[in-house]
């Protein structure tokens, strides 16, 4: 049997009825599609009494059949932050699975998509295309994520950025960063939908206790620049009046 598990964004967000699972089967935990600190992971591997092993990216992408081979004849679990299925990586292991006639369960998480629009106060249906900000190097600068924030901002709809993860760095990239790279796609295409009085939010930590989150200019957000960690901006369309009074009430300013 092969088990998808979502761990959620925090301690303690696993679902309760994986701990059964957790206690019978070989363990695999993936953190670079979703954060996984390593404090969760080793809480989990006190509570199951065994060593969880880790996967790099070339695991889950290419050795996906080697995974679900291991499942034919045992329980194994593969653990992943956030909710299961929402990276195209699980869905390959899925995919894998079905092909092969290997029985598989899902235990969702909290995923940090739906905590994002559930914290910013904006309505979930009325957010467009979800977008990452890639991390630019000197022979990489992708522009393209501009299109769909125009595309969105077009139909009245509201964009989710998640922000490029480095495993290596254990954080999103900055967000000054990654609102640099917006204003120079502006410069780019030149539609004048972003400037730096644009009103962003941008959020940082969700759903931990230290979580932050700004509701403020463009120009605000990179001065107020919340430091290393998981990170994601929100680029909001013309907010209802229903929305305003619920973002007056959480965005005291």
């Amino acid at each position: 049997m092969l088990y998808l598990i979502g761990l959620g964004l925090a301690k303690g967000d696993m679902p309760y009825r994986a701990k059964e699972v957790l206690k019978r089967a070989e363990l695999f935990a993936e953190s670079y599609t979703s954060f996984i600190g390593d404090e969760y992971i080793e809480e989990i591997e006190k509570e199951a009494g065994k060593e969880i092993k880790r996967l790099e990216r070339s695991d889950l992408e290419e050795k996906a059949s080697e995974i679900v081979g291991k499942a034919r004849d045992r329980d194994i679990a593969v653990l992943t932050g956030g909710d299961p299925l929402i990276a195209t990586t699980h869905k390959i292991l899925f995919i894998e699975a079905k092909k092969r006639g290997v029985r598989t369960e899902v235990m969702h998480a909290g995923s940090i998509i739906t905590a994002a629009i559930g914290e910013s106060g904006l309505d979930f249906y009325r957010f467009g295309q979800v977008i990452t900000i890639p991390e630019w190097s000197e022979k990489y600068k992708p522009l393209s994520f501009y299109e769909v924030i125009d595309r969105n901002l077009s139909n009245g709809q509201h964009s989710l950025l998640l922000l490029d993860y480095s495993e290596v760095k254990g954080s999103s990239m900055s967000i000054r960063a990654a609102l640099e790279e917006i204003e120079a796609a502006e410069a780019h295409y030149r539609k004048g939908i972003i400037s730096r009085g644009t009103s962003i939010i941008v959020m940082k930590d969700v759903s931990h206790g230290n979580a932050e989150r700004l509701y403020c200019s463009l120009e605000e957000a990179k001065e107020k620049d919340l430091g290393p960690g998981p990170a994601l901006i929100i680029i909001p369309s013309k907010i209802s009046d229903v929305e305003k009074e619920v973002m007056d009430s959480m965005y005291p300013r």
